[in-house]
């Protein structure tokens, strides 16, 4: 589900458990049947702001009686979420024991009640808020962590496979080749296991060759990959359903969503299964619409798992973990599909049954505000320390650039100094996040702790220290800079506030708590409501920027309007209450 959702996917009461393992594969002579519908299991994905977060508290692993529950009612595969941070705390670094401890012990609830688990790394092809491939998170630690979870988990019986990555966004320049670095660190411990790959654009089904046909070129010596993309029924299918009315919809319109992946792997020769789908619980039409997708999935032989399940759901919209012993209304028709044996093989180049859908009509609530979500992580854990070898003053030293006009005051724009040696390069620092800019009057008075740099590559961090010379050691949170990027010939400019324009407007944050809703801030992705004034309509766009009370200056990846309110997502993870009301809000552009 877009921005932090993870899946479990349940499938039928005959299919014994190493059955499981075959029916999601390839290249195995044994004809076992596919299991068409599983859920998704996902409170241990819960929070990957909080890091590193305590079990319980921010996320939630789920307890034996949910894997006995599930079994029960025939679900014998889950898709289940973990976090990178969490299980590798520092990149590069070893796993974390206790987060490792806890991951056993869900293999272990697996195995003693039947149920096969994919192994889902739920980090949005980022650790730390830093896209595999960028200069923070090298591609090879990507594998080496896919090694380490192989190496780890390899020997679990009740492993199924690996979901390498969840919702790959905004990384169209990286991704295929992360994915191929990921394949290959599976693959230098596993060999036989199906590796999992979602696309880019949130691995949405309905946009799926829009982003992904670089990733038919990724190349598995297993031949064992099986595409995964996701799916919602919402006008931006990113499950919120705060703006569809279902009863204006097409009994087929969740054919129309998926259709254009089922067409993808059709004309590529590939196999797929939609990893995350969901519907409301408000109205009945919602399950016929997911019922004829899962019919015109089961004729091309492609699973499905359901968002979502597991602890920690409360009344979710979407959960069908069952209230108070009572089952959800999405349950039925999920429970249709999960004692079927009509496909004995990944789809959709498998034949399958036409068994005709079924489904109710009514009339509900539109839902409640939401919209596509940000990413996972925190800008990053990088801290302050001596520049080492600071460097000369080099080409530019003595050089102030005014700010341009409109600028907000206090804002300062200075070259950034012209030297490269062994700790440097282009004035960039390589052991740890900062800048050299000369050590002018001016700068000394606006580079200072707890100002924002804003480098060339539009970067907005907050300054952590400065080291002070004839040059200027300008130290920020998050990891090392890309000289290349932003190092000289580039400026950087500083700012009190992170607003390097003139053109701001600050809004009010709407009061209003529910399910979904903590003091106006999304509980399941990096979202805060405002009042849908002109005004901020005007202002709060996708691309612009916005500044929290706390401080943290985000982008703006989408804004979701309705009649009275303007649902702002960001390019982030979750976001803490504390930023929410009685605060506001202060929306710009740089």
């Amino acid at each position: 589900m877009t921005p932090i959702r993870s899946v479990v996917t349940a499938l039928r009461r005959p299919l014994a458990a190493a059955a499981a393992v075959v029916a999601l594969s390839a290249g195995f002579a044994q004809a076992e049947p596919v299991s068409l519908v599983g859920l998704n299991l996902s409170g241990a994905g819960f929070a990957p702001q909080v890091l590193p977060g305590i079990n319980g508290t921010n996320y939630i692993f789920p307890v034996e009686a949910y894997f006995q529950q599930w079994s029960a009612r025939g679900v014998k595969l889950i898709r289940f979420p973990i976090i990178w941070e969490r299980l590798q705390p520092r990149l590069g670094g070893p796993l974390d024991s206790a987060y490792v401890a806890l991951v056993n012990q869900t293999f272990g609830y697996a195995q003693k009640h039947g149920i096969k688990i994919i192994l889902d790394l739920h980090n949005y092809a980022r650790y730390r808020g830093q896209v595999i491939g960028t200069s923070g998170v090298p591609y090879a630690r990507y594998q080496e962590i896919m090694t380490y979870i192989a190496r780890q988990w390899s020997g679990q019986s009740s492993l199924y496979a690996y979901d390498i990555m969840n919702e790959p966004h905004d990384a169209m320049a990286y991704w295929p080749t992360a994915a191929q670095y990921g394949i290959n660190g599976v693959r230098a411990v596993d060999s036989t296991r199906p590796v999992i790959v979602e696309g880019n654009g949130w691995s949405s089904a309905t946009r799926w060759a829009e982003f992904n046909d670089a990733l038919l070129g990724l190349k598995d010596p297993a031949n064992n990959i099986i595409f995964s993309a996701h799916s919602y029924f919402d006008e931006n299918a990113g499950g919120s359903y705060d703006k569809t009315d279902v009863n204006k919809l097409d009994a087929n319109y969740g054919v129309t969503r998926v259709k254009p992946f089922v067409d993808w792997l059709k004309k590529n020769g590939k196999r797929g299964y939609i990893g995350e789908f969901g519907v409301p619980d408000n109205n009945p039409r919602w399950n016929l619409l997911m019922d004829n997708m899962l019919a015109y999935l089961k004729q091309n032989c492609i699973p499905a798992s359901y968002w979502a399940a597991g602890p920690g759901w409360g009344s979710y919209f979407m959960s069908v973990e069952p209230i108070n012993g009572q089952e959800r209304p999405q349950w039925p028709t999920l429970r249709k599909y999960l004692d079927d044996s009509s496909c004995t093989a990944i789809g959709p180049n498998a034949s399958g049954s036409t068994a005709p859908a079924a489904g109710g009509t009514g009339t509900g609530n539109s839902g409640s505000t939401g919209g596509n979500a940000g990413a996972v992580g925190n800008s990053g854990g990088g801290s302050a320390g001596n520049t080492g070898n600071t460097g000369n003053t080099g080409s530019n030293a003595g050089v102030q650039i005014p700010p341009s006009t409109g600028a907000t005051a206090g804002t300062v724009t200075s070259v950034v100094n012209d030297f490269t040696n062994p700790d440097w390069h282009k004035g960039v620092f390589l052991k740890k996040a900062a800048i050299s800019v000369p050590g002018t009057a001016v700068n000394r008075a606006a580079f200072k702790a707890g100002a924002y740099l804003t480098t060339a590559d539009g970067q907005v961090r907050r300054i952590s220290s400065v080291q002070a010379g004839n040059s200027l050691g300008v130290f920020t949170e998050g990891t090392p800079f890309n000289g290349n990027a932003v190092g000289y010939p580039k400026t950087v400019t500083v700012s009190p506030t992170g607003v390097t324009s003139a053109a701001s407007v600050s809004s009010a944050i709407n009061d209003f708590t529910n399910a979904d809703w903590n003091r106006g801030v999304y509980r399941r992705a990096a979202a805060i409501s405002i009042p849908a004034t002109a005004a901020n309509r005007s202002a709060f766009k996708l691309g612009g920027s916005v500044r929290l009370v706390n401080g943290q200056i985000l982008k703006i990846s989408y804004v979701q309007d309705g009649a009275k309110s303007l649902g702002v997502f960001f390019d982030a993870s979750r976001l803490d209450a504390s930023v929410g009301y009685p605060n506001t809000l202060m929306s710009f552009s740089r």
